[in-house]
């Protein structure tokens, strides 16, 4: 078990780390803090570990959420904006490195689809090579028909995690961030 004071200051610093990209929670932005953090931190060892990947792609505001732990793990991070009620997508970074490359997209959510249908649309301009999903949220709200068929593969904790584990997760998220947050 995750100690209490512990979950609460990386809670707290999900949150800085998102408001120190310039977001603020409010009307149409989720709340900056983790369905469960110790899923997103064991989804962003084994996705960053993988080697799947050659970029992350934080779809923002919300994939900061997620993405925070990719961070603390080392993934450099780009970024794309979408606006609520999704009619908008901008480049945060330089896209162009996303060329031929395989890019995951780190959201919280999949509902209607059109946040990640103009996240792809956006990313058409920059020839990736493959793109691949995390959602964050539980596969419960999920409505992963409405993921684009251009996103090859959709990566949720509930698949891919092995629960039996959770014990050895928790301990790992507790040394981690036990010294990260020293």
């Amino acid at each position: 078990m995750v100690p209490r004071e512990l979950l609460d200051r990386v809670l707290a610093a999900v949150r800085r780390h998102c408001e120190g990209k310039g977001y603020r929670e409010g009307a149409g932005v989720n709340n900056f803090v983790p369905h469960d953090a110790v899923a997103a931190f064991a989804m962003a060892r084994l996705l960053t570990g993988s080697g799947r990947f050659d970029h992350y792609l934080a779809v923002a505001p919300e994939g900061h959420i997620y993405g925070y732990f990719f961070e603390r793990l080392g993934a450099k991070m780009l970024s794309v904006f979408t606006d609520y009620p999704p009619t908008h997508c901008e480049s945060l970074d330089d896209l162009t490195v996303l060329k031929a490359g395989r890019v995951l997209l780190i959201e919280d959510d999949v509902i209607a689809g059109r946040t990640l249908r103009l996240v792809v649309a956006h990313l058409g301009q920059f020839s990736p090579g493959s793109l691949a999903v995390y959602l964050g949220h539980t596969k419960g709200i999920q409505h992963l028909p409405n993921v684009p068929h251009e996103i090859a593969a959709t990566y949720l904790a509930e698949d891919h995690l092995d629960w039996g584990k959770r014990e050895a997760d928790e301990k790992a998220f507790a040394e981690f961030f036990g010294r990260a947050l020293s």
